[in-house]
């Protein structure tokens, strides 16, 4: 019995871990059980995005309307693919890649007095990143 409750948890962490889930935002960012606003619609994993982003997104599409989530949890793969940084906040559930109607210069202004946003950026395809690392922008 015990020998397979431990085949059991050592493969729940597993799957946990491989899902993204094991990391600190997938676990204890609670982003998974933090409601989205119906203004926001997600075209890659919901449940990757950590709560303290999940909350900007909220106030922004409270500001500026409908918000599309582009991009959550990458594989090192495809963030080779996209190319991502080799560090990149998305291998860890940390940032999201989104797009959002109003005047650029508006949008980064917000996204720049949010407390919970470390990094950001537009990019010239005309979407925004955003994440939870240092403050900094590039």
């Amino acid at each position: 019995m015990t020998r397979r409750f431990s085949t059991h948890a050592i493969l729940l962490a597993a799957a946990l871990s491989l899902s993204g889930c094991g990391t600190v935002s997938g676990i204890t960012g609670l982003g998974w059980i933090t409601p989205s606003s119906d203004k926001i619609t997600y075209n890659d994993t919901k449940w990757c995005v950590p709560r303290d982003l999940k909350q900007v997104l909220n106030r922004l599409s409270d500001r500026f309307g409908r918000v599309t989530v582009l991009s959550t949890k990458r594989w090192w793969l495809e963030n080779w693919w996209k190319g991502g940084a080799g560090n990149s906040y998305h291998l860890n559930c940390r940032a999201v890649d989104f797009r959002v109607n109003g005047d650029p210069q508006e949008v980064l202004a917000f996204l720049r007095a949010q407390p919970e946003v470390g990094g950001y950026k537009r990019y010239s395809g005309g979407f925004y990143h955003i994440d939870n690392g240092p403050r900094r922008t590039w």
